[in-house]
Parts: structure tokens; C-alpha cells; sequence
């Protein structure tokens, strides 16, 4: 990993201490600890992957991938596997080419808290899994879609868009979870503050590489 700069590691702290505040409430998951993650999903009949070439090809194509090297040391990723039904899988259906009906969880947590969470359903997300995964996720709040700045008025100011890393198009009320949906399948959800910072950094490591990129055409 590269070493942060510091507008990104003090923007990094704020995003910690909103994620902090939002583990108190009983409907968080973002800002859940992993060992409270963990309770519950084992609880259903979930498992944690553990062979590496297992979690290679569930990790392929991940979004949260293209920034590891903007997380901190403490950053650790890990990725479940729980059944429609709540039955614990056989460690044959877990295998790296076999496809079981169920949920793949991938879960980013920074000091021990989740930060970003990527939801995948092996056989296509229904309308009402999707709705259910957004109310446990809202926080205590509710969605809203994130709305395009308009294009200014004559003599007015151009509204600020705020960046989004994920593209995300979804977000709280309370401004503190944002989401995306993901193809059919799939849905992830994100600490807002971090996907804001995350968007920041990036924009400015593209705009730091340009020159170099294109210099000699």
C-alpha cells in the first residue's frame, strides 16, 4: 500500500468517526464491528472463506479492489457465504468453480468496523431482497436517489457535486450511507464520508499522473 497524504488521512479520520457513531444503533450495518458481523451471519448458517484460490475468483472484479492502495494498515477484507435457506454449505459446494444459490458478502473494515459492504446473490437479486437489504442499511433514516447538479442559470453558480468513488447513485437521508446497485445481482453500500475521500484522492493521483502519462506524444 501507498502512503496516504495527509489531506486523505485526516479525511480517512472523519470517516472513522462517523462510522463510529453509526455502530451504536441497532440497525447499522455499515459501522458494524466484524466480531458483531460475524455472530449474526455464523448464526444463519453463513461461513468465511478460507482457501485462497476461493477468495481470488470470488475477489475478480470487485469495485473495492482499485482501492487497496488508498486504505490504511488497518484495512482487511473479508468475504462470506451464506445460503438462501440458512443451511451451513458442504466444503464441496465451496469450491472455486462451483456456483451454490445464495449470498456472497464481502466486507472492508477498517480497524475492525466495516466501511463497505458488496452484497452478490448468486442467481439474481429479487426486487424484494433488494428493498429489505436497503432498509437494513438506511441507518435509522431513509434512501434517496443522488440527483445530478443542474446546469446553472445565467449568473448563477455552478452547484458542487459530490464525488462519489463507487459511482454511487443512492443515498441516507442523514448522509452518512450512500449505495449502488450492481447489475442484477449485486448491491453495495459504503461509509459516505469514505466514498467521498476515496473519489478526492483517486481525481487527484489521475490528474498528478497525466502529464507523465501523455508526455512524448
Amino acid at each position: 500500500m501507498k502512503y496516504p497524504k495527509f489531506s486523505f488521512v485526516l479525511g480517512l479520520l472523519c470517516a472513522v468517526v462517523v462510522v463510529s457513531a453509526l455502530s451504536s444503533t441497532a440497525e447499522a450495518r455499515i459501522g458494524e464491528r466484524q466480531e458483531s458481523i460475524e455472530r449474526r451471519l455464523f448464526a444463519s448458517g453463513g461461513i468465511m472463506y478460507r482457501d485462497d484460490a476461493v477468495e481470488a475468483s470470488r475477489r475478480k472484479g470487485m469495485p473495492y479492489t482499485q482501492f487497496f492502495d488508498y486504505l490504511p494498515s488497518s484495512a482487511d477484507v473479508r468475504i462470506y457465504f451464506k445460503t438462501v435457506d440458512g443451511r451451513r454449505p458442504s466444503s464441496k459446494e465451496l469450491e472455486e468453480k462451483r456456483l451454490v444459490s445464495g449470498w456472497d458478502l464481502h466486507v472492508v473494515y477498517v480497524g475492525g468496523k466495516s466501511v463497505m459492504e458488496v452484497y452478490k446473490r448468486s442467481q439474481g437479486l429479487s426486487s424484494h431482497e433488494l428493498n429489505q437489504l436497503l432498509m437494513l442499511n438506511a441507518n435509522g433514516s431513509f434512501w434517496k436517489k443522488i440527483e445530478k447538479p443542474r446546469p446553472p442559470a445565467a449568473g448563477e453558480t455552478a452547484e458542487e457535486k459530490s464525488p462519489s468513488a463507487l459511482g454511487c447513485d443512492m443515498e441516507t437521508d442523514n448522509k452518512q450511507v450512500r449505495a449502488k446497485k450492481m447489475g442484477g445481482d449485486g448491491l453495495i453500500f459504503v461509509d459516505a464520508q469514505l466514498d467521498r475521500v476515496l473519489a478526492t484522492e483517486k481525481e487527484s493521483d489521475l490528474l498528478e499522473q497525466a502529464p507523465l502519462s501523455v508526455g512524448g506524444f
